[in-house]
Protein backbone atom coordinates (compact mmCIF):
# COMPACT_ATOMS: atom_id res chain seq x y z
CA UNK A 1 0.00 0.00 0.00
CA UNK A 2 1.85 3.16 -1.18
CA UNK A 3 1.52 5.80 1.51
CA UNK A 4 2.17 9.48 0.87
CA UNK A 5 4.54 11.49 3.01
CA UNK A 6 4.87 14.71 0.99
CA UNK A 7 2.36 14.65 -1.87
CA UNK A 8 2.08 13.21 -5.33
CA UNK A 9 -0.34 12.16 -8.00
CA UNK A 10 -2.86 9.64 -6.75
CA UNK A 11 -3.09 6.35 -8.67
CA UNK A 12 -5.96 7.68 -10.84
CA UNK A 13 -3.89 10.77 -11.78
CA UNK A 14 -0.77 8.68 -12.55
CA UNK A 15 -2.73 6.41 -14.88
CA UNK A 16 -4.37 9.36 -16.69
CA UNK A 17 -1.01 11.09 -17.15
CA UNK A 18 0.87 8.06 -18.44
CA UNK A 19 -1.84 6.99 -20.86
CA UNK A 20 -2.08 10.54 -22.25
CA UNK A 21 1.69 11.10 -22.57
CA UNK A 22 2.25 7.75 -24.28
CA UNK A 23 -0.83 8.29 -26.45
CA UNK A 24 -2.63 5.14 -25.36
CA UNK A 25 -5.79 7.15 -24.72
CA UNK A 26 -6.90 10.68 -25.26
CA UNK A 27 -6.68 12.76 -22.09
CA UNK A 28 -9.95 13.63 -20.40
CA UNK A 29 -11.52 16.77 -21.86
CA UNK A 30 -10.61 20.03 -20.17
CA UNK A 31 -12.90 20.47 -17.17
CA UNK A 32 -12.96 21.94 -13.70
CA UNK A 33 -11.12 20.27 -10.85
CA UNK A 34 -11.64 20.94 -7.15
CA UNK A 35 -9.48 21.15 -4.03
CA UNK A 36 -10.80 19.22 -1.06
CA UNK A 37 -9.42 19.30 2.49
CA UNK A 38 -8.44 16.18 4.40
CA UNK A 39 -7.81 15.38 8.04
CA UNK A 40 -5.51 12.44 7.18
CA UNK A 41 -2.32 12.60 9.26
CA UNK A 42 0.67 14.42 7.79
CA UNK A 43 2.69 11.31 7.02
CA UNK A 44 2.21 7.61 6.53
CA UNK A 45 -1.60 7.55 6.40
CA UNK A 46 -2.83 8.90 3.04
CA UNK A 47 -2.90 6.00 0.57
CA UNK A 48 -2.12 6.92 -3.06
CA UNK A 49 -4.18 3.93 -4.28
CA UNK A 50 -7.44 5.44 -3.00
CA UNK A 51 -9.06 6.02 -6.39
CA UNK A 52 -12.02 8.13 -5.27
CA UNK A 53 -12.90 10.51 -2.48
CA UNK A 54 -14.59 7.53 -0.79
CA UNK A 55 -11.12 6.08 -0.12
CA UNK A 56 -10.64 4.90 3.44
CA UNK A 57 -7.55 7.07 4.04
CA UNK A 58 -8.85 10.37 2.60
CA UNK A 59 -11.02 11.62 5.51
CA UNK A 60 -12.43 14.72 3.80
CA UNK A 61 -13.89 17.52 5.93
CA UNK A 62 -17.63 17.10 6.53
CA UNK A 63 -19.98 19.41 4.62
CA UNK A 64 -22.06 19.78 7.80
CA UNK A 65 -19.26 22.04 9.11
CA UNK A 66 -19.89 24.66 6.40
CA UNK A 67 -17.11 23.20 4.24
CA UNK A 68 -17.27 22.83 0.45
CA UNK A 69 -14.64 21.89 -2.13
CA UNK A 70 -13.24 24.86 -4.02
CA UNK A 71 -12.50 25.20 -7.73
CA UNK A 72 -8.74 24.65 -8.13
CA UNK A 73 -8.38 26.59 -11.40
CA UNK A 74 -4.85 25.46 -12.27
CA UNK A 75 -2.36 27.41 -14.34
CA UNK A 76 -0.75 25.91 -17.42
CA UNK A 77 2.15 23.61 -16.57
CA UNK A 78 5.53 25.37 -16.51
CA UNK A 79 8.21 24.66 -19.11
CA UNK A 80 10.76 23.41 -16.61
CA UNK A 81 12.07 20.18 -15.21
CA UNK A 82 10.27 19.29 -13.13
CA UNK A 83 7.26 21.00 -14.66
CA UNK A 84 4.74 22.29 -12.11
CA UNK A 85 1.13 23.42 -12.14
CA UNK A 86 -0.49 25.53 -9.40
CA UNK A 87 -3.73 27.26 -8.38
CA UNK A 88 -4.17 30.48 -10.34
CA UNK A 89 -6.53 32.18 -7.85
CA UNK A 90 -6.99 32.36 -4.09
CA UNK A 91 -9.01 29.49 -2.62
CA UNK A 92 -11.23 30.03 0.44
CA UNK A 93 -12.97 27.36 2.52
CA UNK A 94 -15.53 28.43 5.13
CA UNK A 95 -16.47 30.23 7.22
CA UNK A 96 -17.00 27.07 9.22
CA UNK A 97 -20.24 26.62 11.15
CA UNK A 98 -18.70 23.91 13.35
CA UNK A 99 -15.09 23.00 14.04
CA UNK A 100 -14.10 20.59 11.21
CA UNK A 101 -10.89 19.20 12.75
CA UNK A 102 -7.23 19.52 11.83
CA UNK A 103 -6.47 19.79 8.11
CA UNK A 104 -3.20 18.34 6.83
CA UNK A 105 -3.82 17.71 3.12
CA UNK A 106 -5.46 19.26 0.09
CA UNK A 107 -6.72 16.72 -2.43
CA UNK A 108 -7.58 17.63 -6.02
CA UNK A 109 -10.53 15.71 -7.43
CA UNK A 110 -12.82 15.94 -10.44
CA UNK A 111 -16.20 16.80 -8.89
CA UNK A 112 -17.52 19.62 -6.70
CA UNK A 113 -19.08 17.14 -4.28
CA UNK A 114 -19.68 13.46 -3.68
CA UNK A 115 -17.59 10.44 -2.79
CA UNK A 116 -17.47 9.11 -6.38
CA UNK A 117 -15.14 11.98 -7.43
CA UNK A 118 -11.80 10.67 -8.71
CA UNK A 119 -8.84 11.61 -6.46
CA UNK A 120 -6.18 13.13 -8.76
CA UNK A 121 -3.41 14.54 -6.56
CA UNK A 122 -2.61 15.14 -2.90
CA UNK A 123 -0.95 18.29 -1.54
CA UNK A 124 0.64 18.32 1.92
CA UNK A 125 -0.13 21.61 3.68
CA UNK A 126 2.94 23.62 4.68
CA UNK A 127 1.59 23.42 8.24
CA UNK A 128 -1.52 21.87 9.76
CA UNK A 129 -4.55 24.09 10.30
CA UNK A 130 -7.36 23.65 12.83
CA UNK A 131 -10.09 26.20 12.09
CA UNK A 132 -12.58 27.17 14.80
CA UNK A 133 -16.24 28.08 14.32
CA UNK A 134 -16.41 31.21 12.15
CA UNK A 135 -12.89 30.76 10.74
CA UNK A 136 -12.02 30.35 7.07
CA UNK A 137 -8.95 28.75 5.49
CA UNK A 138 -7.31 30.35 2.47
CA UNK A 139 -4.66 29.36 -0.04
CA UNK A 140 -3.17 32.29 -1.95
CA UNK A 141 -2.75 32.03 -5.72
CA UNK A 142 0.31 29.99 -6.66
CA UNK A 143 0.55 28.12 -3.35
CA UNK A 144 -0.97 24.76 -4.35
CA UNK A 145 1.94 23.64 -6.51
CA UNK A 146 1.92 20.19 -8.10
CA UNK A 147 5.40 18.95 -8.86
CA UNK A 148 7.92 16.95 -6.88
CA UNK A 149 6.49 16.62 -3.36
CA UNK A 150 3.39 18.80 -3.81
CA UNK A 151 3.01 21.47 -1.16
CA UNK A 152 0.09 23.73 -0.40
CA UNK A 153 0.30 26.89 1.73
CA UNK A 154 -2.99 27.37 3.60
Amino acid sequence: MPLLSAGQLMQYGEKQALEAVFRKTQSPAAAAVYMALSTAATSGVLNSTDLTMAGSSINEYATASGYARQSYGPSLATSASPSVIYNSAQLTWGPFTSAPGTCNWGIVCDAASGTSANAIAAFLLASSRTPAIGDSLQAAAGTGSAGIGFLCQV
